[in-house]
C-alpha cells in the first residue's frame, strides 16, 4: 500500500483524494460543532476513507481489460440491488424523508442508487466504443442508451429519489451530445427538455394540482414552488433554506467559526458547501472551487493520453459528469439557484455509499492513469530499441553463393528478452 501511494504516476492523481478526504472530515466537523452535536459522523466517514482507499487499492490489481469485461455483471447486480429495495421487508428497508432507497444492515446503511449510477457509467462506456455502435443511426443509438438508462431510473425513481434519478437524465441529455451526429436530432430532443421545463415551472405556479396528477409528489411541488417563492413560504417549506443562505451571508469575505443561531437539518450532507462558505469566507469557497476545478483538468489531460474512442475514454468522460453534476447541484440547491434535490456533494459530503461508489470510480481512473503511464513507458523503451538497432545496421556485401551460418547475430532482436510489448493503445 505505502509503495503504491509513493508511486510519482499514482500520488498525481492520488493526492486529490487525500485532500477532499481532509476537507471532507474538517467540514463535518465543523457542522457537527456548528450545530452543537457530538462529533460521531466525523468518525464514521474516517473509516469509510479507509475502506475506499484499500477499494482504490485493490483495483489496482484488476487489468482494465478484465474492468471492462465486469461491467455487464456489475450492471446487473447494481440493478438486483435496486429491485430488491421493494422486495425486503420494511425493517431492511425503511422509508427515510419519504423515499425508500436505503438498506439498513444495522452496523452500516447501504443506498444502491449510487452504485447504480457508476454501474450506468461503466455499461454505457463499454456500449458506446464498439465500433457497431458507432456506425447505427441517432436513432437507433439512443434507443440502446435509453434501454440501459431507463432500467435504473425507473427503479430510482420508484424508490422517489429524485437526486439521483435526475442523473440518469443529466447523463442522458450528454450522451445525445456526445453520440449524435445530425443537428436536428440534438434540437429535438433539447426542444423538448427545455419545453418540458418551461410547462413544470409554470404549472407549479398557476396549476399546481395538474403536477400531482402526472406523480409528482407533494413535498417535490413543495420545493418548487418553495423556490419560486421562497417570503410565502419562508415559516415552512423554505425554512431551512432560508437559514441556510443566512449562515452564508454571515461568512462575508474570510468567513467566521462562530456557531449557527438555529440547527440546520443535513448541514453535513445536502448543505456541506454553506459550512465552506460560512467558516471560510468567500475566499476559502474560492478556493475549494478551484481546487475542484484542477481535478477536473487533471482528469482531462488522462483522458486525452487514452486512445479516443475506447472504453478508458469514455469512462473517464463520463466519471467527470457524474461527479461534477453532483458537485454544482449541491453547490446550486444550497444557493437556491434550483430547487433544493437532496444530492450529496462528491467526497465531500457525509454517506459511505456515496463514498465507495465513488472511490470506485477513482479507483478505476488512478489505474488508467498507470496502465497509460507502463504503455508510454514501453513505448519509450522499444524507439530506444528501433534507434539502437538501425545503428547496428550494415550493408551486406556478401556473395549470392556464400555459405550462410545458423548463429550469426544478425537478429539483434532475438538477443533482447520478450516481455516487452507495444502499446495496445497505438494500434
Amino acid at each position: 500500500m505505502l509503495n503504491f501511494i509513493k508511486n510519482k504516476t499514482n500520488l498525481s492523481i492520488l493526492i486529490f483524494y487525500f485532500i477532499f478526504s481532509f476537507s471532507s472530515l474538517l467540514f463535518i466537523l465543523l457542522a457537527e460543532y456548528n450545530n452543537n452535536k457530538t462529533p460521531t459522523l466525523f468518525l464514521k466517514q474516517f473509516v469509510f476513507y479507509l475502506i475506499g482507499l484499500g477499494i482504490i487499492y485493490l483495483l489496482q490489481k484488476i487489468p482494465i481489460d478484465y474492468i471492462e469485461k465486469f461491467s455487464i455483471a456489475f450492471y446487473l447486480f447494481a440493478l438486483v440491488l435496486l429491485v430488491g429495495i421493494f422486495l425486503v421487508p420494511n425493517n431492511f428497508a425503511p422509508i427515510v424523508n419519504g423515499a425508500r432507497s436505503w438498506y439498513n444492515l444495522r452496523l452500516f446503511t447501504l443506498q444502491p442508487s449510487e452504485f447504480g449510477k457508476i454501474a450506468t457509467v461503466a455499461m454505457i462506456s463499454m456500449l458506446i466504443k464498439e465500433k457497431s455502435f458507432k456506425d447505427n443511426t441517432d436513432t437507433v443509438k439512443l434507443l440502446k442508451i435509453s434501454l440501459i438508462i431507463s432500467i435504473p431510473f425507473v427503479l430510482v425513481a420508484k424508490e422517489n429519489d429524485l437526486g439521483n434519478g435526475l442523473f440518469f437524465i443529466f447523463l442522458f441529455l450528454g450522451l445525445v451530445f456526445l453520440v449524435c451526429n445530425k443537428g436536428k436530432t440534438l434540437f429535438r430532443i433539447y426542444s423538448v427538455v427545455i419545453a418540458g421545463l418551461a410547462i413544470i415551472i409554470l404549472a407549479a405556479l398557476y396549476f399546481p394540482r395538474l403536477l400531482s396528477l402526472v406523480g409528482l409528489k407533494s413535498y417535490q411541488l413543495n420545493r418548487i414552488l418553495s423556490w419560486l417563492n421562497p417570503e410565502a413560504y419562508k415559516l415552512d417549506y423554505s425554512y431551512q433554506i432560508t437559514q441556510v443562505l443566512s449562515e452564508i451571508k454571515l461568512g462575508g469575505l474570510t468567513g467566521t467559526f462562530a456557531k449557527n443561531k438555529n440547527y440546520i437539518d443535513e448541514q453535513f450532507n445536502d448543505f456541506i458547501f454553506s459550512i465552506v462558505a460560512k467558516n471560510f469566507g468567500f475566499i476559502g469557497a474560492a478556493i475549494f472551487l478551484t481546487i475542484f476545478f484542477i481535478f477536473i483538468l487533471r482528469l482531462f489531460n488522462i483522458m486525452k493520453k487514452c486512445e479516443q474512442g475506447n472504453y478508458s475514454y469514455y469512462f473517464i468522460l463520463l466519471a467527470i459528469c457524474s461527479f461534477c453534476f453532483s458537485f454544482f447541484i449541491n453547490i446550486f440547491s444550497t444557493l437556491s439557484i434550483i430547487p433544493v434535490i437532496g444530492i450529496s456533494m462528491p467526497f465531500i459530503s457525509y454517506g459511505g455509499s456515496s463514498l465507495i461508489a465513488n472511490s470506485i470510480l477513482f479507483g478505476i481512473i488512478v489505474k488508467i492513469n498507470a496502465t497509460i503511464h507502463e504503455e508510454y513507458m514501453e513505448d519509450e523503451y522499444y524507439e530506444r530499441y528501433e534507434e539502437k538497432y538501425d545503428e547496428n545496421q550494415y550493408i551486406d556485401d556478401s556473395h549470392p553463393f556464400d555459405p550462410v551460418y545458423e548463429n550469426n547475430n544478425n537478429n539483434y532482436y532475438e538477443e533482447e528478452p520478450q516481455q516487452y510489448r507495444r502499446s495496445k493503445r497505438k494500434r
